[in-house]
């Protein structure tokens, strides 16, 4: 990722910094008595891989939930399901996730009576691996006081048959039963939130941008910290709420934990149609999405944010939230760096203006994937879905675009997120070159919270985080990027998860 040195043959590393890049020979002249020498065996070395948006406490507590991948029939869910209630005490919350019923040999969803006969003693709610649906129990459904007549909230739906619930919920109305699971108790978040961390490292990443959902996360990453249970670097995005509970924010070791950035949100989401769009969805021709901020709101917050000494990252979906962020971003001035977060529908004239202001856009690529597979947005946006996240035509105009995972409501590796991104299924002219893609997780990954400088690229003086795969990813099948392993993680120059035989 260093285009004076696009390649090379070997690295020194000194005092957790890179001493030298270049040839075989010229590094072994660097060798002393006390030196310890990795032999990679002609493995391929990147600067080390950074997620630019991830939810690690959410991700810690999936890890505490059943797991339903591997179900190939709702007759397998139960067994599933019932060897997990035999391990719960009654009356205590079932969580699951990872069901998809184009797996299952029935081909439907399961029912919540189906679920009542796996787990009658304890409340059970199993969300979908698109997570935005779930199936749930007669248990959790009277715990969340839903009912036949229960109304679903807006872009919700509670599916029903002959007027009786079935227990599925879909995309907001899944938030109904959600809200009444009791949060996990301190010490088990943390356990959990510690595992996170370590996937974190063994998917390669040696950077994250955690974006904190709920103020316990923020003691939460402190604890981690403080205990030395934080092996990757973090940069911290607080909603912009919180910026007066982050005042003292303490970090341990200010290299591997920073206060990065603070979100604000400008609209919703496409999949519940509330991204704000500057012209109906194509099937709903009264609903244009809304904006949760004025102009005025949006330039108080944005001031908030940079008081605060924070990167403004603003959540703006579609184009009309999209024009009135950069609105406010063209009347702010000063040298100041703005990530947009999730800018999916766009236009020329869009592109044009995030360039000029030298706006920052993040994607997650495997939600891309999912909003023309799963959401359909060739139906719902018409012919306007071909600007549907146009990566190509957003680096083509010197826009620098950043990609993270959204995990775990998508799965966690990087590598995956990079093949997404070159093997696009949906208007393939926006597809990425994969050391285009390599950039979005490396260089401009760091240059998206101003770390550029010292972090990246595999070049002298910057930091030693580096991640050794079993293969040269611009060298295989572009729909084999995925199944490339992750031999080493390096932070500091140590060696913080090894996959090789000792």
């Amino acid at each position: 990722m260093n285009p004076a040195q696009p390649k090379a043959q070997a690295v020194a590393i000194k005092q957790g910094k890179i001493q030298k890049v270049g040839t075989t020979q010229q590094i072994k002249e660097l060798i002393g008595k006390n030196t310890k020498i990795l032999d990679l065996k002609d493995k391929t070395v990147l600067p080390g891989l950074i997620d630019t948006h991830i939810h690690v406490a959410d991700f810690g507590r999936c890890l505490m939930w059943l797991d339903l991948t591997s179900a190939e029939s709702i007759k397998e869910l139960q067994r599933l399901l019932k060897e997990k209630a035999k391990q719960t005490p009654a009356g205590h919350w079932i969580v699951g996730r990872g069901w998809n019923q184009n797996r299952f040999k029935e081909k439907r969803m399961p029912k919540r009576s189906e679920l009542d006969v796996a787990a009658p003693d304890n409340p059970v709610i199993l969300y979908h691996e698109a997570a935005m649906i779930c199936a749930v129990n007669t248990r959790a459904l009277k715990l969340a006081g839903v009912t036949d007549y229960t109304v679903a909230p807006l872009g919700g739906v509670i599916d029903k048959e002959n007027g009786e619930l079935t227990g599925v919920l879909r995309d907001s109305a899944t938030s109904l039963v959600w809200q009444v699971v009791p949060e996990p108790s301190e010490a088990e978040l943390l356990e959990a939130t510690a595992s996170a961390c370590q996937k974190v490292v063994e998917a390669g990443l040696t950077s994250v941008h955690w974006l904190v959902l709920s103020e316990n996360e923020l003691p939460l990453i402190e604890n981690l910290s403080a205990q030395g249970k934080l092996p990757m670097r973090v940069n911290v995005v607080v909603p912009e709420a919180f910026l007066l509970k982050v005042q003292n924010f303490k970090t341990a070791d200010r290299a591997m934990l920073r206060l990065g950035g603070a979100l604000i949100a400008v609209d919703g989401y496409l999949d519940s149609k509330t991204a704000a769009l500057s012209e109906p969805y194509s099937d709903e021709p009264e609903n244009s999405g809304k904006l949760l901020l004025g102009e005025k709101a949006l330039a108080d917050s944005v001031e908030k944010v940079l008081g605060a000494g924070l990167q403004p990252i603003i959540h703006a979906m579609g184009d009309h939230a999209v024009d009135a962020a950069l609105k406010v971003i063209e009347q702010t001035g000063g040298d100041v760096q703005f990530r947009m977060e999730q800018a999916a529908l766009l236009n020329p004239e869009l592109i044009k203006r995030l360039k000029k202001q030298g706006v920052v856009v993040s994607v997650q690529p495997k939600v891309i994937s999912s909003e023309f597979s799963v959401w359909s947005a060739t139906k719902h946006l018409g012919e306007r879905a071909k600007w549907l996240h146009p990566l190509k035509s957003l680096l083509t105009a010197g826009v620098h675009v950043v990609g993270g995972s959204d995990c775990p409501m998508e799965p966690l590796s990087p590598l995956l997120g990079i093949q997404e991104t070159v093997v696009r299924a949906a208007f393939p002219e926006q597809s990425l070159s994969v050391m285009e893609a390599l950039r979005m997780y490396t260089v401009d990954a760091a240059f998206s919270s101003g770390e550029d400088k010292v972090k990246g690229s595999v070049e002298e003086g910057k930091i030693a985080d580096l991640t050794v795969l079993s293969s040269d990813p611009t060298a295989i099948a572009a729909d084999k990027i995925a199944d490339t392993a992750v031999e080493l993680t390096i932070i500091n120059g140590k060696v913080a998860y090894s996959s090789l035989s000792p």
